[in-house]
């Protein structure tokens, strides 16, 4: 029969916690947050929803709908003055391809008055927007 009752003595049991501990915490010391990854791709999504908006506000007002792209804002303009104003929380650089962002203009029946591309870039994503022709589809893909 066993009679040794030795154990781990407390200093044993306070090394291995503590070395269990850096283990498991070291991970989240090297892994890069990517939430500024999310928020930029969320804002190119944001633009390009607005864009949608500003196609559906032709077709629902019956009036040809320009666009604006400045200091960080789009601007709709429609019956000669600007209707609306939409704010980008990241910084965004619009730079033509085949035609420039303020080009951009919707009939009145929704379809884009030219269709082209211009790029869109935040600090680590790279887009394509393009407005087609048709029904004025508006898409973008990574550069």
């Amino acid at each position: 029969m066993l009679k040794d009752n030795n154990g781990f003595t407390l200093t044993e049991m306070l090394f291995s916690l503590s070395l269990l501990s850096i283990l498991l915490l070291l991970p989240t010391f090297f892994v890069t947050p990517n939430h500024n990854l999310t928020d930029e791709k969320a804002t190119i999504e944001k633009l390009r929803n607005d864009l949608v908006f500003a196609q559906h506000l032709s077709m629902s007002q019956g009036k040809k709908v320009t666009i604006l792209f400045e200091h960080n804002e789009l601007l709709l303009f429609y019956g000669g003055r600007e209707q609306l104003r939409f704010d980008y929380p990241i910084e965004i650089t619009v730079t033509p391809i085949t035609m420039d962002i303020s080009e951009v203009a919707f009939l009145s029946n929704g379809h884009p008055q030219k269709t082209g591309s211009w790029k869109v870039s935040t600090d680590h994503l790279h887009m394509r927007f393009s407005v087609q022709i048709g029904k004025g589809r508006i898409v973008y893909r990574e550069l």
